[in-house]
């Protein structure tokens, strides 16, 4: 039980309280709803309901850090052509047909095209 005693202070940012709200209220939007209009929903709504109950700052900090992680995706994606989310699942694409294949693939088995090297 010590370790509540450490992980309770963090419950207490109101940064993670908003991000907790958000993913409450995602959550249950996800079951009405499609994924995508459910993320909208939910950070539009948990924005709209801390300005409104609480204060200003903690949504701005937050939407700083959505934006941050979502512009590194872009500056991997687009300026070093690297997907993150293929390489965490151990794939990679296929320049000519597009397919996803194995990390350490040399020929894809789809189109039969040679693959660079592993990355």
């Amino acid at each position: 039980m010590d370790w509540l005693k450490t992980v309770e202070p963090l419950f207490r940012e109101s940064l993670l309280q908003f991000f907790i709200w958000m993913a409450l209220i995602h959550v249950l939007a996800q079951v009405f709803l499609d994924r995508r209009i459910a993320f909208w929903i939910a950070s539009i709504s948990a924005t709209y309901l801390w300005i409104k109950y609480y204060e200003i700052f903690t949504p701005i900090k937050a939407w700083l850090i959505i934006l941050g992680i979502f512009s590194f995706y872009l500056l991997l994606k687009y300026l070093f052509h690297f997907n993150i989310f293929l390489y965490l699942k151990g794939r990679k694409r296929c320049p000519m047909c597009y397919s996803e294949v194995h990390i350490k693939a040399i020929v894809c088995p789809y189109c039969h095209n040679k693959l660079k090297d592993s990355t």
